[in-house]
């Protein structure tokens, strides 16, 4: 081979014999290469540009978000900004008795507020309107109004209003304002979401239906893996039985919750809780010569609910056993204003009830509930409680209740209930055809 047919390349220091035809191709990758070079050093320039023109938009965006914030709203703006969630509850019914509606009393028991039967024939019944909303990130707020027939018309009440802290942080809530008092486990829920249409024999006995509290209330969750809160109440003390004028707490109360799973089909949750006043002229009666207690009152409460459905899916198939259990004690003195007549006053009043439920098909529910009352009155005066409209014809007042209910929807309910009531003087038979339906935004209840 002549060596001017030998073109030796160095190509990274290494030394490569080839033919002029090799190195033709040598110089067509070259050129290939440094083709491929400039094309993607176009292609960057391209993206860098993009990049550029994205960044520059973005800070024109941010400085745009800026300067709205820093634009004052104006005052109509920020009223029309308000935009809570609204529920309304509709709670109708017809009631029959076969014994007078007016007739009724509570035996061993006073009763007061919204307590006793409702009306004979249909009536509107209890209905809500529920305001509720986020208020800041601190704070969310509610307000639920309830509408109800009286002799005349119907009256429009205040059931709750309330502010609640959001994301306070280690477990911790507080609310303040009017609420429903977290005694026992019934009481916290508005009167549609009852598994009935009257309240326990010994919610009526006791609190007129249900204890309300105005002041502050503080609940605490322990970081464990069961469920376990602790929480107090402090209170003005203006609601029944706490009646009374009071310069600073006029009624407290303590209470525990714990509860857990059971494997995947059942679920439990116990309570207890202990509530204090001193009521300062709490009326007795619902007629007759006016008498009123001085004194204090201490009532205790304990509750129990078990829950069961197949595989932890309630919407086909579902039981619930719930029962609660009340002691109240009374130790003052009772007035009568018309002879100022006074005398000591002794009494404890106690009951609770059970009720279970079972949701035998996904839109149909039935249950039965057992009420238990007992009272024991002690005064040095019993005229006094004569004059006081006590009823103590029964020595353990009881009542029995059956339901049957056909929910369409989650946003509507009818139901049939049939009580025998042998709480009073005479036993009655009372029946109930209730309709309840949801109209806007509604919560989910609690446990």
């Amino acid at each position: 081979m002549k060596l001017k047919n030998i073109i030796i390349l160095i190509i990274g220091g290494t030394l490569i014999a080839t033919s002029p035809a090799f190195a033709d191709d040598i110089s067509e990758i070259k050129a290939e290469l440094a083709k491929m070079r400039l094309d993607y050093e176009k292609r960057i320039q391209r993206l860098e540009q993009r990049l550029s023109k994205a960044e520059k938009s973005n800070n024109e965006v941010r400085t745009e978000v800026e300067n709205v914030k820093a634009t004052p709203v104006p005052v109509s703006h920020r009223i029309n900004s308000f935009n809570p969630a609204i529920s309304m509850v509709l709670n109708g019914q017809y009631g029959h008795y076969s014994e007078t509606a007016n007739n009724y009393r509570l035996s061993g028991f006073s009763l007061q507020n919204e307590a006793g039967l409702t009306p004979q024939g249909f009536s509107l019944g209890e209905s809500e309107l529920t305001f509720s909303a986020s208020i800041d990130q601190l704070f969310s707020g509610q307000a639920t109004f309830s509408l109800a027939d009286e002799t005349g018309g119907t009256s429009i009440n205040t059931e709750e209003a309330f502010i609640e802290t959001l994301g306070l942080g280690h477990g911790m809530t507080i609310r303040a304002g009017r609420f429903f008092s977290p005694i026992g486990y019934l009481n916290q829920r508005h009167t549609h979401a009852w598994n009935f249409t009257d309240a326990p024999l010994i919610y009526r006995g006791l609190f007129g239906d249900q204890l309300t509290t105005d002041g502050v209330k503080l609940s605490y969750v322990l970081p464990t893996d069961q469920l376990i809160e602790i929480g107090s109440t402090i209170g003005s003390g203006g609601h029944y039985p706490g009646n009374g004028n009071h310069r600073g707490i006029g009624d407290w109360l303590l209470f525990a919750k714990t509860g857990g799973d059971i494997g995947l089909s059942h679920s439990w949750q116990a309570g207890i809780s202990y509530w204090q006043a001193s009521p300062k002229d709490r009326a007795f009666g619902n007629g007759g010569n006016p008498v009123s207690f001085d004194g204090e009152t201490h009532i205790s409460n304990l509750s129990l609910i078990y829950k069961w459905a197949p595989n932890g899916n309630p919407t086909q198939q579902n039981f619930t056993l719930q029962s609660e259990f009340l002691y109240q004690h009374d130790n003052g003195k009772l007035l009568n204003s018309d002879n100022l007549t006074t005398a000591q006053y002794n009494a404890s009043q106690f009951g609770g009830y059970v009720e279970g439920i079972y949701q035998f098909a996904p839109r149909w529910r039935t249950g039965i509930r057992y009420d238990h009352l007992a009272s024991t009155l002690n005064t040095s005066n019993n005229t006094l409680l004569t004059d006081a409209d006590f009823d103590l014809t029964r020595s353990h007042p009881q009542r029995y209740s059956w339901m049957l209910e056909w929910l369409p929807s989650e946003f509507s309910r009818i139901r049939a209930q049939l009580n025998y009531d042998q709480s009073s003087s005479v036993d009655d038979t009372q029946f109930f055809l209730q309709y309840t339906v949801n109209i806007g935004t509604h919560g989910a209840h609690s446990y």
